[in-house]
């Protein structure tokens, strides 16, 4: 697992106020649920894997900063707002001094599927992942894709042709990214069931 949490992008610091708190509590939330189960968290090497976003009111994304999945608790500090993609030259902009997870281009990429995507979540689970690959009418990305490059953005959209409802399959595992999975949704609770029930748990309880 030693390339997990590697950043590959470029990235452009600008300076700004910091983000309400009150606007994350929801995603906070989620991240800290997919964490108890383990699908967020922290190999051996010391690598933390997976990440949350939110589409941002007023642009952008604001997704959770890279190395701190495995933190119990997250504040503002560690949530960054990235402003811009540019997929040419492989290249976010954010807002601080503070880097994006490393999968910060290919959360930016699923939102440019929908305006109706508000909420992603990307997690690492062995036996989920091997049950996935074996489900035909789930989504997968090629295994010779890498994870956090320019290929895995467009992967994305190639997986979502413009026309089709996105929302019929909103879950896809990553081939080429050993555990990994993307879940999105309208809300942070249809993101989250998607992987609750594929993994079998129950979720009727789940809050919003």
């Amino acid at each position: 697992m030693a390339e997990d949490g590697v950043v590959k992008y470029q990235v452009i610091h600008q300076p700004g106020g910091s983000l309400d708190w009150a606007d994350l509590l929801v995603l906070e939330t989620w991240r800290q649920r997919l964490q108890q189960r383990g699908w967020l968290g922290q190999y051996p090497d010391g690598v933390s894997y997976g990440n949350v976003s939110q589409r941002y009111a007023q642009g952008g994304l604001v997704i959770t900063a890279t190395q701190v999945a495995h933190r119990s608790e997250l504040t503002g500090t560690d949530y960054v707002l990235v402003t811009d993609y540019d997929s040419q030259t492989h290249t976010i902009t954010v807002i601080g001094s503070t880097c994006a997870s490393s999968e910060a281009p290919t959360h930016w990429g699923i939102y440019q599927l929908d305006p109706r995507i508000q909420v992603i979540f990307h997690i690492h689970c062995e036996t989920l992942w091997n049950q996935l690959l074996q489900q035909p009418q789930i989504p997968r990305t090629p295994p010779e894709v890498p994870y956090g490059t320019q290929a895995m953005a467009q992967a994305m959209r190639r997986l979502y042709p413009v026309g089709c409802d996105p929302f019929q399959r909103n879950c896809l595992v990553m081939a080429g990214h050993q555990d990994g999975i993307f879940s999105f949704g309208r809300t942070a609770i249809e993101a989250g069931q998607v992987l609750f029930a594929l993994a079998g748990v129950d979720h009727a309880r789940l809050i919003p």
